[in-house]
């Protein structure tokens, strides 16, 4: 039996956030997950953070720059920013969470932010 998808006119319209993790010691992507969804369940508990409906994908993290993008919906970006913003420090280590920016698409975040090319 296959499984019904939703069509595109039900489903959430997406956000990327492109943010860049400023601190003296190189950070994994684990960590910075981990940091991202504790802050954002202290802030807003279990129900507020599911709404938000949050995803790092992995391919999109540059480890050398540091840099990575956080999939939302486009309703709750303002509530992922403020979680960014909330982070302070990283297994011990001072950090600074900068949004580069958003946008509606990977491809121009990766073109406008990563500067990669597809």
């Amino acid at each position: 039996m296959r499984l019904n998808t939703l069509p595109p006119t039900l489903r959430d319209n997406q956000r990327y956030i492109v943010f860049e993790v400023i601190s003296n010691k190189d950070v994994c992507l684990e960590t910075v997950v981990n940091a991202i969804w504790s802050t954002s369940l202290q802030l807003f508990g279990e129900v507020g953070t599911s709404k938000f409906k949050m995803w790092v994908p992995s391919m999109l993290f540059d480890a050398s720059r540091k840099r990575a993008v956080i999939r939302t919906t486009h309703d709750s970006v303002e509530e992922v920013r403020a979680v960014l913003a909330s982070i302070k420090e990283i297994e011990g280590e001072s950090v600074i969470f900068f949004v580069h920016g958003v946008t509606g698409t990977i491809k121009s975040a990766k073109n406008k932010f990563l500067g990669q090319d597809l």
